[in-house]
């Protein structure tokens, strides 16, 4: 699935996933109220829905080059759960939200999103509402990209 390729049925994928995993942080926040992390809400009834997430936006991530490094670390902190790996989980979550700095930076009509994803980290109150604010400019940034890809591609 590579991003040249816009078919319908790839451009409709794609939204669906940009769409779930912008919502999902939403949905855990207003099923079981704010928690640390949102990795917390494994050990809530939502934790499908994080792993459904998380495993779709890997997926899209495998297939975008800038992005397989992102999607082979949001894959490992998901297999690796909190119940038997905190640690790893941990540590694995931190080089996720890390290593997408390089992509977002890559992109030079798109550097200034690097901003407010970097600053989230200092001016947010804890970790969940950082979490939330990176995947929302992570979702954006995606959907900004594939609308603009759609739409010159669809020109032609």
């Amino acid at each position: 699935m590579d991003l040249k390729r816009i078919d319908q049925p790839n451009f409709l994928l794609k939204m669906g996933v940009i769409f779930l995993s912008f919502i999902t942080p939403f949905v855990m926040l207003f099923s079981y109220g704010e928690m640390n992390s949102i990795s917390a809400y494994w050990f809530t009834p939502l934790q499908p829905l994080f792993i459904m997430s998380n495993i779709l936006t890997t997926y899209i991530f495998m297939n975008l080059p800038k992005w397989r490094l992102s999607g082979i670390f949001l894959f490992l902190l998901t297999i690796f759960s909190l119940d038997y790996y905190n640690n790893l989980h941990d540590i694995f979550a931190i080089i996720f939200f890390v290593v997408n700095i390089y992509p977002l930076y890559s992109l030079h009509k798109y550097r200034l999103v690097c901003i407010p994803y970097i600053l989230s980290c200092i001016w947010l109150p804890n970790l969940f509402w950082f979490e939330v604010q990176a995947i929302a400019i992570l979702c954006l940034y995606h959907l900004n990209l594939l609308l603009r890809i759609y739409k010159i591609t669809k020109r032609d």
